[in-house]
């Protein structure tokens, strides 16, 4: 299979009172159901000989700021790395901030995506084309994030 470059995708949220805690911070789990969305659409349109792409795990995910109501969030998302046929995602979440008028990173993840066909079963992905030296260290840290996932995994096999 050929190798094919990562795009970047990019989607936007603004943050409501049914998003937010009564202190009025936005729940995480309702940035991770983002966050796994977005990171959906870029596995899809990375593998497009898959039938569908499914989240075989969330990594790495680190909570850095607070988010609050009427805030406006960009989620960006990456191809990392591949496997035979799965991709590790990286989203990060910013936070426009209403003063400085900076986009702020408040969240960020890597997330495990495999590609599947019609019948559930892996299919390959195209080999990541790395062209600059963050490109580089992306996959790196990517591949520690897929090795790392498969430790977990086999861990949680055992008991």
């Amino acid at each position: 299979m050929s190798k094919k470059k990562a795009e970047t995708i990019e989607s936007y949220v603004q943050v409501y009172p049914n998003d937010a805690n009564p202190s009025g911070n936005m729940f995480g789990g309702r940035i991770m159901e983002h966050m796994d969305a977005i990171a959906g659409i870029c596995s899809k349109r990375y593998a497009t000989n898959a039938h569908h792409c499914v989240t075989a795990s969330v990594e790495t995910v680190q909570f850095n700021l607070p988010v609050h109501i009427g805030d406006i969030l960009k989620f960006v998302s990456q191809v990392v790395y591949t496997g035979h046929s799965s991709m590790v995602i990286r989203v990060i979440v910013q936070r426009y901030n209403r003063e400085t008028y900076v986009d702020e990173t408040c969240t960020s993840a890597h997330l495990v995506f495999i590609a599947l066909d019609a019948d559930n079963k892996p299919v390959a992905v195209p080999e990541l084309e790395l062209v600059s030296d963050s490109d580089k260290k992306a996959w790196q840290m990517g591949a520690k994030v897929r090795e790392q996932s498969l430790k977990i995994k086999a861990m949680n096999q055992q008991t």
